[in-house]
């Protein structure tokens, strides 16, 4: 079932308002048909504060969320999330920058567990290519930014943190040279049951369950819409119940959470929610623009994909 950029788009853009409950505990984890544990999407994720300095006393807000990619502590981040440490600096592949050191009256935190670390980032573009200077997308802008980061968490050798294993993917299909190409945004067939990690603006842990229903036809992201794409005789023959509500529950600071699917396996991360349509940048996105299957000599594996431990190393360079 194919349809125009432009009427997809105008339907994305006007949304009926249908926003489902967050998941609150194990037991409905289970139930909404995930193979993994709440333990285990908790332990892997992330919760950045911004500390600052306001007169004589210290306060911290709560800025985003992440999740963790290595044992030693790599992890995934929106961009947008870590702007205000970022907004100033050129694209910075595999060169470090702590937050905490560029803004001395800020002080860059992430939570994991009962633990806090402060932050590192590792890999980023500059702002024009992350965001394009906007703190709100349409739809179509969301795809064509490349929102996200690579940081870690700077903790002492002897730690060792849960993370997500990322699978092996086929090279090529994002066009790195074209990073802002137009697109048509395709009917996902089938629609892919989701479930998106973070702490919105409560900043308590909340994970949001449903279904993506649109892609990029250029590989680089998803969208979960509340939009009937479709028939019901093709819900029935997918075993998906006709009564589904399409489109997820994404607020504040859930940006930069992991997107799973029912088997615990990273799809890609959220960097966008308005009422009930979520923005997913695909997981493949990142990994492309920031890591290669070649490293220079010497060069350690930040990170190793399953299931043939295929290793990847952190760009030096921008293609």
């Amino acid at each position: 079932m194919q349809r125009s950029f432009f009427f997809i788009i105008i339907a994305l853009l006007c949304p009926s308002i249908s926003l489902g409950d967050y998941l609150t505990g194990a037991e409905q984890l289970k139930s909404a048909g995930a193979e993994f544990s709440w333990r285990d999407v908790e332990s892997r994720s992330v919760k950045i504060l911004l500390e600052y300095q306001n007169g004589e006393a210290k306060q911290r807000i709560h800025i985003g969320s992440g999740f963790l990619i290595s044992r030693d502590g790599l992890f995934i981040t929106a961009y947008h999330v870590m702007k205000y440490c970022l907004e100033a600096r050129a694209s910075r592949f595999a060169a470090h920058s702590d937050c905490s050191e560029s803004r001395p009256r800020m002080r860059y935190l992430a939570q994991n567990g009962a633990s806090e670390y402060e932050i590192e980032v590792l890999s980023h573009l500059n702002e024009a290519d992350s965001t394009h200077g906007k703190s709100s997308h349409s739809p179509d802008e969301i795809i064509k930014q490349r929102d996200f980061v690579i940081a870690r968490l700077k903790a002492g050798p002897p730690t060792g943190f849960p993370y997500w294993k990322l699978k092996d993917f086929a090279q090529g299909k994002i066009d790195l040279g074209q990073p802002r190409a137009d697109f048509e945004l395709q009917p996902l067939f089938p629609p892919q049951k989701v479930f998106i990690a973070g702490y919105p603006q409560q900043g308590q842990f909340h994970i949001s369950h449903g279904f993506l229903n649109l892609r990029d036809d250029k590989h680089r992201g998803y969208f979960s819409a509340d939009y009937e794409l479709y028939s019901p005789a093709y819900l029935r023959n997918a075993g998906i119940a006709l009564d589904t509500k399409w489109g997820m529950r994404v607020e504040n600071h859930m940006s930069g959470g992991v997107v799973l699917d029912a088997r615990g396996a990273p799809v890609g991360i959220v960097v966008n929610g308005s009422d009930n349509i979520a923005g997913v940048l695909s997981i493949e996105n990142i990994l492309e623009n920031f890591f290669s299957r070649r490293g220079h000599a010497n060069a350690k594996p930040a990170i190793f994909l399953t299931p043939n431990r295929t290793p990847l190393y952190l760009k030096t360079t921008p293609n």
